[in-house]
């Protein structure tokens, strides 16, 4: 329950000092449904009788080995239909790594897939998104087939993790928050430079931007 409580602050019940509850956090429709559906997957057994994982915490698990020891996604699914196998029929144990990535989008770790040109020249992107050529080595976005037909499916894919959530993520959770703001509360000015904070480009930035200085 920890990780969506990082996730997802709402989900925690604040009680004042009159032992009453706080006034709710306004929650997004959307962001209410992700946490419903982390919820559910955080307190589903694996497989009836399961005391030792969730669905969430096998998933988790699972994962964080795949990318320690850089798992092919094509390996991965192998070893999830080995794992199922192994387990009780009536287990919940996502059957690929796309089923088990959907689970885990839930919590901010998703991505997303852009087109790029074969070549590396440019990326199919906002003004160009709509292309279906380069502009500058005019090779196809997609492949093609045997009988020289267009496909739908893209000559390159460049994945794109957004830095926004990830950053809202480190401040949201109580385990790395105060990590997060370490430079401004727990800084120490002895001329030794043990941390960026420390050097000038970053004094420089926090005089030319005050606002942003004051705000850790």
């Amino acid at each position: 329950m920890g990780i969506i409580q990082d996730v997802f602050p709402f989900a925690s019940t604040n009680i004042n000092q009159e032992g009453e509850d706080d006034v709710p956090t306004p929650i997004d429709s959307a962001e209410f449904e992700q946490y419903e559906k982390l919820l559910k997957n955080a307190n589903q057994e694996l497989y009836p009788g399961c005391e030792s994982f969730s669905v969430l915490t096998a998933i988790v698990e699972l994962m964080h080995r795949k990318i320690k020891y850089r798992m092919s996604n094509l390996c991965f699914d192998y070893f999830l239909g080995v794992f199922k196998r192994m387990l009780p029929t009536d287990n919940c144990l996502p059957k690929d790594h796309k089923h088990a990535q959907k689970v885990l989008h839930g919590l901010g770790l998703g991505y997303e897939k852009i087109h790029a040109c074969k070549n590396n020249c440019m990326l199919f992107y906002k003004e160009h998104e709509t292309l279906d050529t380069c502009p500058i080595c005019n090779e196809s976005r997609f492949k093609m087939t045997s009988q020289n037909r267009t496909t739908k499916i893209p000559q390159k894919v460049m994945r794109y993790l957004p830095l926004k959530p990830r950053l809202q993520r480190l401040y949201m959770s109580t385990h790395t928050a105060t990590d997060m703001r370490w430079h401004k509360e727990k800084q120490v000015d002895d001329d030794v430079m043990r941390h960026p904070v420390d050097w000038e480009a970053w004094k420089e930035f926090d005089r030319t931007f005050p606002e942003l200085a004051a705000d850790p």
